[in-house]
């Protein structure tokens, strides 16, 4: 197998591992409260990182440590907001929500780099939204659940984060900087428990196995691959396939959870992939012509994203 087929089925691999985060989340959430879950997930991760990539204390400083703790403010929101909506809303919608994060980045790279969005964003933004439109029921009367909204402005978060994450990483090191995310957000998430839920745990293998998934694999292990694997494919390819990621959740939700699809759903599905990727590989082909240049930010979702990670060129 060569480099690029090997690098393509990885990449696959980790998408099916992020769309089956969703599905994860939402069978924990009968077991523990979402922000109590988040902080037994990122601990965790922070632990098993650890292991793993081992962090030099000399890397450490105070820009460094102001960098990651900003970050882990915006990873605690976007992911927080994510588990808590996916209290009050399915699973495979919540993927394909939480897939806005991809158009609404260039619209918060205008608002704080002053980059403005190119018609191809703009373009794959309406056609998305027409998808989300067919997947929440409005054309039939209805409207975003509650679950919906709070996955919606999820995927605002991690767009925030991620113009962030690209505008302060560079120069940066990578594994100090990821650490500092994860334990930052693990100890936001404890400390909010109390505060904004009443939180509550019931220990069962069901429980445990997910929070193991959720945190090795779905973190730690996907962030490895992507970094490993994502520069050996194009940035076309690379868009493709991480537009499966909420073909997954979809597809594991039917299968394990039960969920129901409709045929309008499913061409809400098809729209909101189909903007995502208008936008995505019309930005790569303009980006790719001789003496244009532009970065985009990394796949982050169901996964963590790692700021050795941003180096998609797009």
């Amino acid at each position: 197998m060569n480099i690029t087929r090997k690098a393509e089925f990885y990449l696959i691999l980790i998408t099916l591992i992020w769309g089956g985060t969703f599905v994860s989340i939402k069978v924990a959430l009968d077991y523990v409260s979402p922000l109590l879950l988040m902080g037994i997930r990122f601990s965790s991760a922070f632990i098993f990182f650890l292991i793993l990539n081992p962090v030099k204390l000399s890397a450490l400083n105070k820009n460094l440590l102001l960098k990651g703790l900003f970050l882990g403010i915006l990873m605690y929101l976007g992911y927080g907001l994510q588990t808590v909506g996916l209290n009050y809303t399915s699973a495979s919608r919540s993927g394909f929500i939480t897939y806005f994060y991809a158009l609404l980045t260039p619209l918060f790279q205008f608002l704080i780099l002053k980059k403005k969005p190119r018609a191809a964003n703009l373009l794959g933004l309406v056609i998305a939204f027409a998808g989300l439109t067919l997947i929440t029921g409005g054309l039939g009367g209805g409207t975003l659940s509650k679950g919906d909204l709070i996955t919606l402005v999820s995927a605002a978060s991690f767009s925030i984060y991620i113009v962030c994450l690209n505008l302060w990483s560079p120069g940066e090191d990578a594994g100090a900087l990821t650490a500092l995310q994860l334990l930052v957000t693990s100890l936001i998430a404890f400390a909010s428990s109390p505060v904004f839920e009443t939180p509550f745990i019931n220990s069962s293998f069901l429980l445990w196995g997910n929070m193991l998934f959720l945190s090795l694999l779905g973190s730690v292990v996907a962030v490895y691959v992507m970094t490993r694997f994502q520069n050996s494919i194009t940035p076309t390819r690379a868009a493709i396939l991480y537009s499966l990621e909420p073909v997954f959740s979809a597809i594991l939700a039917v299968i394990i959870l039960r969920e129901h699809f409709s045929p309008l759903q499913l061409g809400g599905a098809v729209l909101i992939i189909s903007g995502v990727l208008l936008s995505e590989i019309l930005e790569v082909r303009r980006s790719s012509a001789p003496g244009i240049s532009d970065t985009e930010g990394p796949a982050v979702s169901g996964g963590i994203a790692s700021p050795a990670a941003a180096s998609m060129e797009e």
